[in-house]
């Protein structure tokens, strides 16, 4: 098999993003309507919106980093998850809310792109409906099977491809998501060719690899990682140049030859577009505060996830470059079957 690099760079100029931080998660100071004032007031109920199922990996992160952003806020955060549409319906929520800091939620990248790329998704909602908070943590995208699967390694996946293209399942959270942009990768770079299954959401996607019903599936290790420590799925490689130190027994895809550039997501969280800059800035300053305490940063790594702060003007220039990037693959992978 000849392996060949894939590089992803920034394909478009980036914008300019002026996003002024504040050292105070209970206030800032910008010019604006408003903006000298002091955001929240105390008790003020705020809701995170999780767009996925209760107890996948959104979910359980947002549990994880909520309560010390409302300590910090000296607010009440409602962790609401509203499943549907491959995130849609819980993104189209926060879209349309009212820009007043009483709700956020995630935004994550790259998966976000797929939500509103594809016109099939009917999205309302694209990048400039959203004004980024900040990430606090990446989650790195691993390859998995059922623990009964005859398939030992990811030679032995990736052999059975090859042997009979187009037969071997692999499964989705949804279609022209980060998934599925990351298995057309894998096809491209490795002249590979799965039988893509596309689920509703992580769980689905998991539980159909650990009953057999797709042969292996792609994703973040924070939705594999339960059913890997309790010995229902096998993972096979995670897509890093580096061993991870919480699964030092799964090998890294370029240890293995296969050299494909890293894969991951960003944990990222937004508020309405036309949110004022105090809020904002208040809200950012409230989960650096989280992503940065010692206790959230040992939870997120016992859920697998790698604690890594990046301020909101960070995230937006991170937005428009992968939105640059991956816009050409998704509306390549739309044009053909699966």
């Amino acid at each position: 098999m000849r392996i060949r690099s894939l590089t992803l760079g920034a394909v478009a100029a980036l914008a300019a993003v002026a996003l002024v931080g504040c050292s105070s998660a209970t206030g800032s100071t910008s010019s604006g309507d408003g903006a000298d004032e002091a955001w929240p007031a105390a008790g003020t109920d705020i809701e995170w919106i999780v767009p996925s199922a209760a107890g996948a990996g959104n979910d359980i992160l947002a549990r994880i980093v909520a309560p010390a952003m409302q300590e910090s806020l000296d607010a009440n955060i409602q962790v609401v998850n509203l499943e549907g549409g491959s995130q849609v319906v819980g993104l189209s929520k926060l879209a349309t809310s009212a820009p007043d800091g009483t709700t956020f939620g995630y935004t994550n990248i790259p998966s976000i792109l797929g939500r509103y790329l594809d016109p099939s998704k009917n999205a309302t909602f694209d990048r400039e409906s959203f004004l980024p908070v900040g990430s606090f943590a990446t989650n790195s995208v691993v390859i998995g099977v059922a623990a009964n699967s005859p398939y030992k390694t990811i030679d032995d996946l990736f052999d059975a491809v090859q042997d009979d293209p187009g037969t071997i399942t692999a499964g989705t959270d949804s279609r022209a998501g980060d998934d599925h942009v990351n298995l057309r990768i894998l096809e491209n770079e490795l002249d590979l060719g799965f039988n893509i299954v596309h689920y509703n959401s992580g769980a689905d996607k998991v539980a159909a690899v650990m009953s057999g019903e797709v042969n292996f599936a792609l994703g973040g290790v924070s939705s594999f990682y339960g059913p890997y420590k309790s010995g229902d799925i096998r993972l096979l490689a995670i897509v890093e140049d580096e061993q991870s130190e919480l699964m030092p027994d799964v090998p890294t895809l370029s240890g293995e030859g296969y050299e494909v550039a890293p894969m991951n997501s960003r944990f990222t969280l937004s508020v309405p577009a036309e949110t004022p800059e105090n809020i904002r800035s208040s809200l950012e300053a409230a989960l650096k505060v989280a992503a940065e305490d010692p206790a959230v940063i040992e939870k997120l790594t016992n859920a697998a996830t790698v604690a890594s702060w990046m301020p909101g003007a960070e995230v937006a220039k991170l937005w428009e470059e992968r939105e640059a990037t991956i816009s050409p693959i998704i509306d390549e992978l739309l044009q053909v079957s699966p």
